[in-house]
């Protein structure tokens, strides 16, 4: 074969029998070879003082492989200010992590069969999914403040479902037939092990270790299947953690899966991971995953991936995005039915359900700010715990009190107050998660419940929403900053009841006040030690 994909041609025999061991497959003549400048590649890159005179010689013995790592290095993907005249300036500037990852990238490209009309949605299936771990996993290693390569992390999640891939490559229509078409309650690991006695995760690690990659990463991809409470922890301690960053890449390229196909499933978990592993803000995550979608869609290009048609994934999101948000005040609303009383005759006379449940949000409702009101508060908080409980999931409570708003609100009017309320209501809701609630408790008094948070979490929404008021509110009368005082705690619920709902509530109404006295514009962290609560100004969060 001639031009510029010589170097990755596949040779197998498509006659010769399906191999059904972990050895064969991983040996398997179906399987396309590592070419010899790529193994160079990879033993010069794993040397801590890596020689870039040996790097560039070992690409240029491949003409193939030097075009595309040029042409790579000049495209837009990689945004470099001034373009590279050769390969002696490009390999340089992108560094031989990023050479290693480029070199691999196209080596993989070749795991496609564009000859099966068959299986070709498959290959697509599964490349779209590590294009989108790949993005992920690059997304999160730029947030690291430097402490990791975003090359290497982007590699990881390029490779982490190549086993899936081999399977494919080497047992072709069994695989399909035995693994990707079953429709049963069992998973995709749970299959291949029924059937092959191991998994993709074992293929994929043992190629990985054919190609002598680094054994932190085949480690991290050993993992990437587990369930996304696995990874959440007490504070961002996995914030640079490869493994935590291949089971949260997974989890994302899963969920934008299922969303193009069900606007309604659940991104909790997903929030979950970003949002307590690595710090993302709640208004960033929409944002993010978009992104990530539209980065598949340059990888594929430049890497001679087809990933088929896929419908435009941010009007997908967008349109999940509003679904979920119905769903979430239903569900919300629903902590309090319990609590609603409607007469027989008022629900004789409901002629629908949907009126029934207008009547049941219209007495939640602030109808002011639009937010939850003081009625629906401590009922939901109840069921919050409740629910909460047998899971031992944290509960966390925001209590947040505008500072100097009297004074405002006598000096300008109460049209004016009015209407800062009313933009307030919206920066909290816009600085939660859908599934977290917002209401006022009066005046100018906002409480927020959080499910299922850790204290780095709280704090990191705390200080985002001061950050949001301070920036986006000011009183052109008196021409300050709108700040406010903040009360978080964050507990466990027990089954014992030794901190009840209105001891929580308690507890952050006077850690607000201890941060009014402190000077305002704070948050005060209320945490219950030794049988009394303790008040400490926390740190904020990053993740770097």
């Amino acid at each position: 074969m001639n031009g510029e994909n010589a170097s990755f041609a596949l040779v197998f025999d498509p006659e010769s029998p399906v191999p059904l061991s972990l050895e064969a497959i991983v040996s398997s003549e179906r399987l396309p070879s590592l070419p010899e400048v790529a193994a160079r590649v990879v033993e010069i890159a794993r040397d801590p003082d890596p020689n870039f005179i040996r790097l560039i010689e070992a690409i240029r013995t491949d003409p193939a492989i030097a075009g595309r790592i040029l042409k790579t290095a000049n495209s837009a993907l990689l945004g470099m200010r001034t373009r590279a005249g050769s390969v002696e300036q490009a390999v340089p500037r992108l560094g031989t992590t990023l050479v290693r990852t480029l070199v691999l990238s196209f080596c993989l490209a070749e795991f496609q069969n564009r000859n099966s009309v068959s299986l070709r949605v498959w290959y697509q299936h599964i490349w779209r999914a590590s294009l989108t771990q790949a993005a992920v996993a690059e997304t999160l290693a730029e947030r690291q403040g430097g402490k990791v390569d975003p090359a290497n992390w982007f590699l990881a999640g390029l490779v982490q479902d190549v086993g899936r891939l081999a399977l494919l490559h080497t047992c072709r229509d069994e695989y399909v037939e035995h693994v990707l078409e079953k429709e049963d309650d069992r998973s995709l690991i749970q299959r291949e092990q029924e059937w092959l006695g191991f998994t993709h995760v074992d293929v994929g690690q043992a190629i990985c270790r054919r190609w002598n990659l680094d054994t932190d990463l085949v480690d991290a991809i050993g993992v990437h299947h587990a369930p996304a409470h696995r990874v959440v922890p007490l504070k961002f301690v996995s914030s640079t953690s490869l493994p935590a960053a291949m089971i949260t890449a997974a989890h994302v390229a899963e969920y934008l899966e299922e969303v193009s196909h069900d606007l309604s499933c659940s991104r909790e978990h997903i929030e979950r991971l970003l949002m307590q592993v690595f710090a993302f803000r709640s208004n960033e995550v929409f944002r993010v995953l978009a992104d990530v979608d539209s980065r598949v869609g340059e990888l594929s290009a430049t890497f001679g991936i087809d990933v088929g048609r896929a419908p435009c994934l941010e009007t997908i999101l967008s349109e999940a995005q509003e679904l979920l948000a119905r769903i979430a005040i239903a569900s919300q609303l629903r902590l309090v039915n319990a609590h609603t009383n409607l007469g027989r005759a008022e629900r004789v006379r409901m002629q629908t359900e949907a009126e029934a449940e207008q009547l049941r949000a219209n007495q939640c409702r602030d109808h002011l700010t639009g937010v939850f009101n003081r009625s629906w508060l401590d009922p939901a908080l109840a069921t919050v715990f409740q629910q909460a409980a047998p899971h031992r999931e944290p509960v966390g409570l925001l209590f947040v009190d505008l500072d100097h708003f009297k004074a405002l609100n006598d000096s300008a009017g109460h049209q004016v107050g009015d209407a800062l309320l009313q933009k307030v209501a919206v920066i909290l809701r816009q600085s939660v998660r859908l599934t977290d609630s917002v209401a006022r408790f009066g005046g100018d008094e906002f409480v927020v419940i959080l499910k299922d948070v850790n204290l780095d979490m709280l704090t990191m929404v705390s200080d985002q929403i001061r950050s949001h008021l301070r920036a986006s509110l000011s009183s052109a009368e008196s021409a300050q900053s709108i700040t406010c005082s903040i009360g978080a705690v964050c507990v466990p619920p027990s089954g014992d009841g030794s901190v009840p709902p209105a001891a929580l509530m308690e507890a952050a109404d006077k850690a607000m006040y201890e941060a009014k006295r402190r000077g305002g514009d704070q948050t005060v962290l209320a945490t219950f030690e030794a049988g009394k609560w303790v008040h400490t100004s926390p740190m904020i969060p990053v993740a770097c």
